[in-house]
């Protein structure tokens, strides 16, 4: 599908794009581009078939990344990358693996054409240019090498993600990752069993690792990160999780209740 997206050669080339194999030669962008200089960007990439688990973690996670300051680096790409992209508008980076006269993949328009509106796209194609299968790797490795670290929700052995794992290992990026259960995950699970990364615990300590400030603790929205049933939520808060239904700051999704902050 072809976009209508104002494009734009890039003023600079970032110095950590240019130290990355292959350096990027040339960059294009639509958006924002001084969303480019902000201090704290993390790249959050995974499957494109994200379990619930994984669903649940990624937005109260994205929100309170983005709240401290974070700008939010993925792809672009069906499951994790679209999620992370929706989640942390307009806080975040997309790198495409085509020329951004086309919006690619087609069934993501909605969120990349927003993403061209509040944020920033960066290709380092110039037009014409649809993905081939080695492009997608050509777009891991600038997702990687203009972050400061690496987020990976969920990833099988074998898969783009790992790759992407591999490059940021080559690249000196600390990887993190959400712990799952044996045999779910393979990939997150392959990286902490080797000590190539490190697990996500609970969000407020990870932010307090990275040295960053979250946001005031809100007792309803904590009980909340962890997807409860809504009966569970009304039973220990009653009333006031209605209340935060109707603000928007939750909503119910097949039962369970999900932070939208």
């Amino acid at each position: 599908m072809q976009s209508s997206f104002v494009i734009n050669p890039a003023p600079t080339i970032p110095r950590s794009l240019l130290e990355i194999h292959p350096p990027v030669k040339k960059l294009f962008f639509t958006g924002d581009f001084n969303l480019i200089n902000r201090p704290l960007k993390i790249a959050i990439v995974g499957t494109r078939k994200p379990n619930t688990y994984t669903k649940n973690f990624i937005n109260p996670l994205v929100k309170k990344l983005t709240h401290a300051g974070a700008i939010i680096i993925s792809g672009g790409a069906l499951g994790t990358d679209i999620l992370t992209h929706a989640a942390a508008l307009p806080n975040t980076i997309m790198i495409a693996p085509n020329s951004l006269d086309y919006i690619y993949p087609t069934s993501n328009q909605h969120v990349i054409k927003e993403i061209a509106k509040k944020s920033l796209i960066l290709s380092e194609y110039e037009k014409n240019y649809m993905p081939k299968s080695y492009s997608f790797i050509q777009r891991n490795r600038i997702v990687i090498g203009l972050s400061d670290l690496v987020i990976i929700p969920q990833a099988d052995l074998k898969s783009g993600t790992m790759q992407s794992a591999n490059i940021a290992i080559k690249q000196k990026k600390p990887i993190y990752v959400l712990p799952h259960r044996i045999n779910e995950s393979l990939g997150t699970n392959w990286l902490l069993q080797n000590n190539l990364a490190h697990a996500i615990y609970d969000i407020n300590a990870f932010l307090s690792v990275l040295n960053i400030t979250h946001p005031p603790s809100d007792p309803i929205l904590e009980f909340c990160t962890l997807a409860p049933s809504f009966d569970e939520a009304f039973e220990k808060f009653g009333d006031r999780i209605l209340e935060y239904e109707l603000e928007g700051k939750i909503k119910r999704t097949n039962g369970k209740v999900i932070v939208t902050l």
